[in-house]
């Protein structure tokens, strides 16, 4: 579980994170950033592993006391920064940080602290953080685990190592899916596209009754929109509000208008990405590329101008409205 092997993509950045310990050249601070669920704790976790392991080849033993220990949870010295907040504050800092870091490890050469959400520290957070990562006792290892840089200062971005994990090509998240027994092949895909490069949102949506549900809704809404009157189309952008905090509603608009689009051109069910409504898809087909291409972009634009902080509302109509026009019968 905690073995590198385990880990699906970033083959550079493991072979980079098993090469410093091989060569005992690790920093005192690695920062892993990637969107959530890209695999940066599983990461982390087989890092940690590595580097307390006792008898290291090219994976951990999972023999030692040390591998016993970690996978057991309760190794001493690798601490996992917790809060019950929305943010890491000062006070996490200080007590599970500042308080011990100072004391030698247990019994293995590296004392680690493992930050997730690393995003959320807040400034006061960061600052009391600083002096450590600028001035780290030898034997100090700090692995912090972000969504993105731009909350962090730039101080503690350059006394980090910044590892970048990128999203993982939609086959390799199928792959993944599939392998595991998790998901047909056509269930796969769908999920894959969704998830972003995200195994971990993948694993998620697959498990989400209510993502199900909401993908039912809006596409039975956007079937149903070329014969609705002006009115029900204003009332249908109200309706999408309730979901202006999940935009992946935009997600399963913008997927249905490609699949119409490959059913229009190909004529091959294959190539669609949501085969279950095939048949819906194929019903669509009869408005013209340029108007398909045309409702595309009107999803495209409106997560432009959400992305931008436009209003959720008036964004909605304009987009309905456009896709009304140019699929109206």
């Amino acid at each position: 579980m905690f073995a590198f092997a385990k880990i699906w993509g970033n083959e550079t950045l493991l072979r980079y994170l098993k090469k410093t310990v091989q060569t005992q050249t690790t920093s005192h601070a690695y920062l892993l950033v990637g969107k959530y669920g890209c695999g940066k704790k599983m990461i982390a976790d087989a890092f940690c592993r590595y580097l307390h392991c006792e008898n290291l080849g090219v994976e951990a033993c999972g023999v030692c006391t040390s591998c016993r220990l970690f996978d057991a949870g309760n190794h001493p010295d690798v601490i996992y920064i917790t809060t019950e907040k929305k943010s890491i504050g000062v006070e996490e800092i200080r007590e599970q940080i500042l308080e011990t870091v100072g004391l030698l490890p247990y019994s293995f050469p590296k004392k680690i602290y493992v930050i997730p959400n690393a995003h959320t520290l807040t400034p006061q957070a960061q600052n009391a953080l600083l002096k450590t990562l600028e001035e780290p006792p030898q034997y100090a290892l700090f692995i912090l685990l972000a969504e993105s840089t731009e909350p962090l200062f730039q101080t503690v971005l350059s006394r980090s190592i910044v590892l970048q994990l990128p999203p993982l090509p939609d086959d390799l998240v199928a792959e993944y899916l599939q392998k595991n027994l998790l998901a047909t092949a056509d269930t796969a895909k769908t999920f894959a596209i969704y998830a972003q490069g995200s195994i971990g949102m993948a694993l998620e949506l697959l498990q989400d009754e209510s993502f199900a549900a909401l993908r039912d809704f809006v596409l039975e809404k956007i079937r149903q929109l070329p014969k609705m009157s002006l009115g029900d189309a204003l009332l249908l952008a109200k309706e999408f509000e309730n979901y202006k905090n999940d935009l992946r509603f935009l997600d399963m608009i913008e997927l249905w208008y490609r699949d119409v689009l490959v059913a229009k051109s190909t004529k091959n069910p294959n190539h669609l990405i949501q085969q279950e409504y095939q048949a819906d898809i194929f019903a669509a087909t009869g408005v013209s590329t340029a108007n398909l291409i045309a409702c595309a972009e009107a999803v495209q634009l409106a997560k432009k101008q959400l992305s931008q902080n436009g209003n959720f509302r008036l964004t909605m109509e304009v987009m309905l409205m456009n896709i009304k026009e140019n699929t109206k019968s």
